[in-house]
């Protein structure tokens, strides 16, 4: 339980001082401006601290306190905690740094701790993290004064973490919780996230992270968390998993950040690339307007409804088509020379009467409304936004440009109607919010076929041939192949494969064949011979040649969320185009299907009135994603997979455990 931590009735401040400029005045201070329980200051070297009676440690202190809130220096942190278990304290938050994050000393101090934690049942919020805030109390050396509302913000940056207080203040949004995580030694991202879930002051969970403590707690909670409460993600550490040497292209192109972004659409989150999306985000998450995918434009220059459509078919939405009922109607607000259409173009001598008219015609129909005004000598921002609010909860969103545009935003800010100062961030905003994928909770129950477990027993990788073996054990077509050890047996063996057939060489560990001049394409019955001796390899693989669109389907074990599934074009470009979608597994046949469509892998294969088997491809990527979990697979790529009219075909299979 998190009661103590997040709803305490009593806080020590263990570290406090009488010095204003130091960390420990600064918590107590913001603790005692906004808490009406009890507040107990710990120090050994005074008496009282801005009127409060000191403490020299908690010991002292004879009354039940169910916080301790720690700032002082990491080496005395230990002891700290010693006394919080002697008096049963139930939360600790650890302020202090110089933990794991830091050194050596630091990681066992930080284990020293967390033992003694776990003894006694106190949950710890940090080490090195800035504080959190409630509805009932600021315990951070942030700012003092912080406006309530309905966003949580957490963050394990403790910057980052001030950078979002600093946003939430300026644009009045308010905040229910602040959390900064810190070290996440206990309390970690999930926990914070279940609990907010179930927060009655709480809309929605913005939160950057940089990393996660438990892929599988993630996975498995998340949904649920979910399907209570948005959560908005930004996520700092742009760094590569499985840096050191990789035996695959999966090793090589599979980042953290992708998986995780795969992660987060799993459990139907929202993944935001940078902090301008999430703060823009904000704005329509927290309002009070329906918004989806189907989109109208009013405004009074045609350069911006330009700009605006645009934007929309960037994105990927619907631009509506006008009823012809709403068009009559229109014809008596808009000027003569005006047609009535999406954009409404109002004209440059618009006024707040022809937009409140144009308003009340369009303000039933089933999208969202995107009013635009660029402030001139006829109409300013504030006369626009002051129409807009008229019609508050018919799905509007502003978009003020010119000298107000500012005190406009405020104005629909203060009755939860989203404003922009740009079309382009409005209408991203709303594909992020309307693109929100279903929480889906992941089963991972490994069921391995009694013949792919003896083909991969004790071995660190397959041969290729055994690769194959194991495709059609779970159903995966492979083009006809043999192998050959000498001249005559690839003479005597390759017409059973049927010309013209491929040769490669075909080695013990995986490597990509091509790279090393190990291939040779449209062989014929009277050059086998001289092909294998081309190869100069103890050993070839022989394979029909079939032609059709080149996929890469890739598997990984990542080292936070397990098993993940890249689905791409493939060939020998396919580390440069780089068109891939990830997905956590197992996969499902619909999210197999959604991962082509997210790489362009379905364009390739219905384009130019292609006939190839989509089916058969779906099919292929969720059988992989379970294989991949049966076997303990650490990295797979099959590249390629060839798909034409008769099916999907793995070709090239290189596969590490």
């Amino acid at each position: 339980m998190l009661e103590q931590l997040f709803k305490p009735k009593s806080i020590a401040v263990v570290g406090a001082s009488s010095d204003s400029l130091k960390v420990g005045n600064i918590i107590l201070r913001n603790i005692t401006s906004s808490f009406s329980g009890k507040v107990y200051p710990v120090n050994n070297k005074t008496a009282s601290i801005d009127g409060l009676t000191a403490y020299k440690s908690l010991i002292d202190i004879k009354e039940s306190v169910d916080l301790v809130v720690i700032v002082v220096p990491r080496d005395a942190v230990p002891g700290v905690m010693k006394d919080a278990a002697t008096i049963k304290a139930g939360a600790a938050v650890i302020i202090t740094s110089g933990f794991k994050e830091t050194d050596q000393h630091g990681a066992e101090l930080e284990d020293q701790i967390m033992a003694i934690a776990k003894e006694s049942g106190i949950r710890v919020l940090g080490p090195n993290t800035i504080g959190l805030i409630t509805p009932d109390v600021n315990a951070t050396f942030a700012f003092a004064d912080v406006k309530r509302g309905k966003a949580a913000l957490v963050a394990q940056s403790g910057g980052l973490g001030v950078y979002m207080l600093n946003w939430a203040q300026e644009s009045n949004v308010g905040i229910s919780y602040f959390i900064s995580l810190g070290n996440q030694a206990d309390v970690d991202e999930t926990d914070a996230f279940q609990f907010l879930s179930t927060d009655v002051e709480t809309r929605a969970i913005f939160s950057y992270v940089e990393g996660v403590s438990s892929g599988q707690k993630f996975l498995s909670t998340l949904p649920d968390v979910i399907k209570r409460k948005p959560i908005i993600f930004l996520k700092g550490g742009m760094g590569k998993t499985g840096a050191a040497a990789v035996k695959t292209h999966t090793g090589s192109v599979a980042g953290s950040m992708d998986i995780f972004r795969a992660a987060v659409r799993t459990v139907g989150g929202i993944f935001v690339d940078n902090i301008e999306d999430m703060l823009n985000l904000a704005k329509i998450v927290l309002s009070s307007e329906p918004v989806s995918s189907d989109i109208l434009i009013i405004t009074n220059s045609g350069g911006h409804g330009v700009l605006t459509t645009d934007a929309i078919d960037k994105e990927g939405l619907n631009e509506i088509e006008l009823p012809e009922r709403v068009k009559h109607d229109l014809l008596s607000v808009m000027p003569e020379q005006s047609t009535p259409r999406n954009p409404i173009d109002l004209s440059g001598d618009a006024n707040y009467d022809r937009y409140n008219k144009a308003m009340g015609i369009i303000k039933d129909l089933d999208c969202t409304k995107i009013v635009i005004v660029q402030s001139l000598p006829m109409v300013s921002c504030s006369d626009v936004a002051k129409s807009i609010v008229n019609y508050r909860g018919k799905g509007v969103i502003g978009v003020t440009m010119g000298l107000d545009q500012n005190a406009a935003s405020k104005l629909l800010d203060s009755v939860s109607i989203p404003a922009f100062i740009f079309p382009e961030d409005a209408v991203r905003s709303i594909k992020y919010m309307v693109e929100r994928p279903n929480p889906v909770k992941k089963i991972r129950t490994a069921e391995p076929i009694n013949q792919a477990r003896e083909l991969v027993k004790g071995k660190n990788y397959i041969k290729d041939f055994e690769a194959m073996q194991l495709m059609e054990i779970y159903g995966i077509r492979t083009p006809a192949y043999a192998i050959a050890e000498n001249a005559k047996e690839a003479v005597e063996k390759s017409t059973a494969v049927g010309y013209p057939l491929v040769m490669k060489i075909s080695p013990d560990t995986p490597v990509h064949k091509t790279d090393v001049k190990g291939v040779i394409m449209n062989v014929e019955k009277d050059t086998v011979e001289s092909s294998f001796t081309e190869l100069n390899y103890p050993r070839t693989i022989m394979q029909a040649q079939i032609s059709g669109a080149e996929i890469f389907v890739g598997g990984i074990k990542d080292p936070v969320f397990g098993p993940a599934i890249v689905v791409g074009i493939g060939g020998i470009y396919m580390e440069v185009i780089k068109s891939l979608s990830y997905g956590i597994c197992p996969v499902s046949e619909d999210e197999a299907y959604q991962m082509m469509k997210d790489s362009k892998v379905l364009g390739m294969l219905t384009s130019r009135n292609r006939d190839y088997d989509i089916n058969s491809t779906v099919r292929a990527i969720s059988k992989l994603s379970n294989m991949l979990i049966d076997l303990d697979i650490k990295e797979m790529d099959i590249n390629p997979l060839i798909v034409n009219e008769k099916g999907a075909f793995a070709v090239d299979v290189r596969i590490v455990l």
